[in-house]
C-alpha cells in the first residue's frame, strides 16, 4: 500500500504519493477545487485508484510551533476526511516547507508559481518524505542493531 501526502490550502492542494516500498515520494498532481466537497471527491479519487491507506496532512503550525487558525482548518478537514474515506490520516509538520520548496525549484532551475500548481506538488512530496524518513527511522530503531 501506498501513502499519499497532501499540501492543503483553500483553492489547491499539493499531492505526492509514495513507492509501494514507502521509501521515496514523487509528486503527483496538484488539485485545483473550488470547495470542501470536490475536495474530499478529488482525494477519494486518489485513494481508489493508487491503493492508499495512509493520508498525511501537512499541517501549518506557527512558527512557535503553536496552532494557529489555518491548523485549525487543517484539522476540521482532516475530521471530514475520516468520515468520508477509511484510511488513516497522519498529520506532519510543514512549516518552512514552503520557503524550502521554492529553494529546490530554483535550484533545479524551474520557477516556482502558485498558478500552475508545481510549488504546492513539491511541498507535497516534502511533507511526505519527511514523514517517510521519520517512519523508516523509527522501524530500525525498533529492529535493534
Amino acid at each position: 500500500m501506498r501513502v499519499l501526502g497532501l499540501d492543503l490550502g483553500d483553492r489547491r492542494i499539493g499531492v505526492a504519493v509514495s513507492d509501494p516500498s514507502r521509501l521515496m515520494s514523487f509528486p503527483r498532481e496538484t488539485l485545483f477545487v473550488s470547495s470542501q466537497k470536490e475536495a474530499l471527491g478529488e482525494i477519494r479519487r486518489l485513494v481508489e485508484e493508487g491503493g492508499i491507506d495512509t493520508i498525511v496532512i501537512g499541517l501549518p503550525l506557527n512558527l512557535d510551533g503553536s496552532i494557529g487558525p489555518r491548523a485549525i482548518r487543517t484539522k476540521e478537514f482532516a475530521e471530514l476526511l475520516k468520515n468520508e474515506i477509511d484510511v488513516t490520516i497522519e498529520f506532519w509538520d510543514e512549516r518552512l516547507t514552503t520557503k524550502i520548496a521554492k529553494r529546490t525549484l530554483h535550484d533545479a532551475g524551474r520557477t516556482a508559481t502558485r498558478r500552475d500548481g508545481q510549488l504546492d506538488q513539491m511541498s507535497a512530496v516534502l511533507i511526505l518524505q519527511g514523514y517517510l524518513d521519520r517512519q523508516a527511522t523509527s522501524s530500525k530503531s525498533r529492529e535493534g542493531p
